[in-house]
């Protein structure tokens, strides 16, 4: 089987990979896009593969928009962050899902899935339906965590979510960096994180890091086509962005 991956995120994109080489090592991955724009051009200048797994929000925008400027002639299961009416909506519609973070238990199950209805249907491309999906996320945005519970000598501490500047991975924990100044450890992994925070706020910029739009001073070019982030308010070192991911941020700060 052939496959296309879209995903912006790095190590999602990764782990991906890993998966389909250790789940189905005879999978060959053609392509691995981060944007509407590049999967867009990929698809009208190749011949589509047999499977598309994709994200739901990259940085330039949906991924149903790729869906609606071409005609797929495959399935697509979607990896997604979103809450319970988005995946009912792929349910209903026959598109599988995979909930992030990923994991090879997911990934065979929704694998062993497509397998079984591959015998039995073959995929049709539907146009309103996507249209359809692509308005229900437009006009019904899910809603995301207002505030953290931190253990703190022995007191629990609501921090707001709003006054969240940084998440950053620090050996078994995460650091929060909060607007005034103060620094927490939130026993939850970053992967967890993501998915609860609003994506248009806060941006994924590498493993290790996961920051807020405010807490950007500037963007500088560095090594290698990779961006150097400095920070306001944050008592951290600068944030570094891959090479992979600088369209896509700097696609994400111009058009939150």
């Amino acid at each position: 089987m052939t496959i296309v991956i879209i995903e912006d995120e790095v190590h999602t994109a990764w782990d991906i990979q890993n998966c389909i080489k250790a789940l189905r090592p005879e999978y060959q991955i053609l392509a691995v896009l981060d944007s509407i724009e590049s999967s867009v051009e990929w698809f009208l200048s190749n011949p589509h593969p047999q499977l598309v797994i994709s994200d739901i929000q990259l940085g330039d925008g949906l991924a149903f928009e790729i869906y609606q400027k071409i005609e797929l002639t495959c399935p697509v299961i979607f990896c997604t962050a979103y809450d319970e009416y988005a995946i009912r909506a792929f349910q209903n519609n026959g598109i599988d899902y995979i909930l992030k973070p990923i994991s090879e238990r997911l990934f065979e199950s929704s694998l062993q899935k497509l397998d079984s209805i591959a015998q039995l249907i073959a995929p049709k491309y539907d146009r309103e339906m996507m249209e359809q999906l692509l308005k229900n996320f437009r006009s019904d945005p899910r809603k995301y965590k207002t505030s953290f519970l931190i253990h703190f000598r022995n007191q629990l501490i609501p921090v707001a979510t709003e006054n969240i500047l940084l998440f950053k991975v620090n050996h078994d924990t995460t650091e929060i960096f909060v607007r005034d100044g103060r620094k927490f450890q939130l026993f939850k992994p970053l992967d967890a994180i993501e998915t609860q925070v609003d994506p248009r706020r806060f941006y994924r910029a590498n493993r290790q890091t996961l920051l807020a739009f405010e807490a950007i001073y500037r963007i500088e070019h560095y090594d290698d086509r990779k961006l150097l982030v400095r920070l306001d308010g944050v008592a951290s070192e600068p944030i570094i962005v891959s090479k992979a991911k600088s369209t896509s941020f700097l696609a994400w700060v111009e058009n939150r």
